[in-house]
């Protein structure tokens, strides 16, 4: 559930992509043996701005939409402050109860009773925030690790730029050198 529109959703999703698709393999199983992903984002807001209630995504060939990739990713957004747009019932049911947080069908009652026991329980309640904290801790590593990573490729490259301006300075008074033995008539 997102509730903010933190301008990084998009990349959220390609990000848990990689999460579950990196967990769904084992090192060299094949690809095959992938599922279908769905990634669900609950709104309560429109992100996209286009007024619908649903927006669903999967890749597919920019020139000619038609040809789809069928990499069985797909990428739901639900806007719950819209559930009334929504056709499916069943799924409706559930927006509304977001929307609301009043139930409306055993489903939703479910959910209703389950987040009030999560929400009177202080030890699951811990756990969760312990949970959360842990995600969060390791996110942030790997992002530094990432910027550690580009920090190393920016220093090789600045390294190998200055090899090759040394060697075009070294070409350049070799060169001028030959020049001028040509020149003074010793070549």
């Amino acid at each position: 559930m997102q509730i903010e529109d933190t301008k990084e959703i998009p990349k959220r999703t390609r990000y848990y992509q990689a999460m579950c698709d990196s967990e769904a393999l084992n090192k060299g199983e094949v690809y095959y043996n992938l599922k279908e992903l769905y990634i669900v984002f609950l709104c309560p807001e429109d992100i996209f701005g286009q007024g619908k209630a649903v927006y669903r995504f999967k890749n597919l060939e920019v020139d000619c939409p038609k040809i789809e990739l069928g990499d069985l990713c797909f990428k739901n957004f639900y806007i719950f402050n819209k559930y009334r747009d929504v056709a499916e019932k069943s799924i409706r049911e559930y927006l509304e109860y977001f929307a609301t947080r009043r139930p409306n069908s055993p489903e939703t009652e479910n959910i209703d009773r389950l987040v009030k026991w999560y929400q009177a329980d202080n030890e699951t309640r811990k756990r969760y925030m312990t949970w959360q904290q842990e995600i969060d801790i390791a996110v942030d590593r790997e992002r530094r690790r990432a910027d550690e990573i580009q920090k190393q490729a920016d220093a090789e490259k600045a390294r190998a730029d200055e090899a090759e301006a040394r060697a075009e300075n070294a070409e350049s008074r070799a060169d001028r050198y030959e020049k001028m033995l040509s020149e003074l008539g010793k070549l």
